[in-house]
């Protein structure tokens, strides 16, 4: 038994390390498959976010295109503008260089004219004289009223140009908000990409460590199986040698038991007493 006894010892001590790593190695098994579906969770969560961001940015880009061409529309147009509100200046800069007078004077040398003719009896002689001078006047006059539609003319450039100039003004900065926008959007998803690959690096990290930990249990497994059995095999040799020293001891008593009724029966062949263990 003292032979024995030692390896029943051993086998139940192996038995329990080996159930404890197990144990151990289950629980971790179970620690990392639930980061995983953490893991896995966030994943859906950036790529939605990663899609949302992603259809805005592209949408602000769509946007800030069009704005850009609409901005660059209006500052040709603008141009345009500006160049017609030079060729007027230049057209009224050449009508006044060939005017020596003063509209106010021509106007007051018509209205008396007009006045005297409609008012006075003239010759025939004064009478062509007046008409020829008003028609005179009046042709001279027409180059004032060339000026004033040139200057209405540019006036009304003018305003186009400072409209055109607002609507260009306008739109860059519905650009900038735009492109501000767009970034805001574009750096998100960098940062969801980034998190994204250090979860997916993570991930792959785990799935190498829990297919180790399921070969540590597979491996432990089998030796718990074996120790198992080595157990019973001590716990089968105890209880044998147990058996062994019973069944002696039963001979030895038997034995004994033996004896003492042939010294008995010795004594009472010859006369003699029996003792109370006899």
């Amino acid at each position: 038994m003292e032979d024995t006894r030692p390896d029943l010892g051993n086998a139940t001590r192996n038995m329990r390390t080996l159930q404890e790593q197990i144990d151990f190695n289950y629980q971790k098994l179970d620690q990392m498959r639930q980061r995983k579906s953490e893991i896995l969770m966030r994943l859906e969560e950036i790529r939605k976010s990663s899609e949302t961001n992603r259809t805005a940015r592209d949408e602000r880009n769509k946007l800030i295109a069009e704005k850009k061409a609409l901005r660059d529309r209006l500052h040709s147009e603008k141009s345009e503008v500006s160049d017609k509100i030079n060729e007027f200046l230049e057209k009224r800069k050449t009508l006044i260089s060939n005017v020596d007078y003063h509209q106010d004077e021509l106007m007051a040398q018509l209205k008396e004219i007009s006045w005297r003719y409609q008012t006075t009896t003239l010759s025939l002689e004064e009478d062509r004289k007046a008409v020829q001078k008003i028609s005179e006047l009046e042709k001279r006059l027409v180059y004032f009223k060339k000026v004033k539609d040139v200057d209405q003319e540019i006036s009304r450039l003018r305003g186009r140009f400072d409209e055109l100039r607002t609507q260009a003004n306008t739109t860059h900065k519905e650009v900038i908000a735009l492109a501000d926008e767009s970034k805001g959007y574009h750096e998100s998803l960098i940062k969801g990409y980034e998190e994204r690959s250090v979860l997916v690096s993570e991930l792959d990290a785990s799935r190498k460590v829990m297919q180790g930990l399921r070969e540590e249990i597979d491996k432990a497994k089998d030796e718990l199986f074996v120790a198992n059995a080595q157990f019973k095999v001590a716990k089968n040799q105890v209880e044998h040698q147990k058996a062994e020293q019973l069944a002696e001891q039963a001979k030895l008593i038997m034995n004994k038991k033996s004896e003492l009724a042939e010294k008995a029966n010795v004594k009472l062949k010859n006369g003699g007493r029996v003792t109370f263990e006899e």
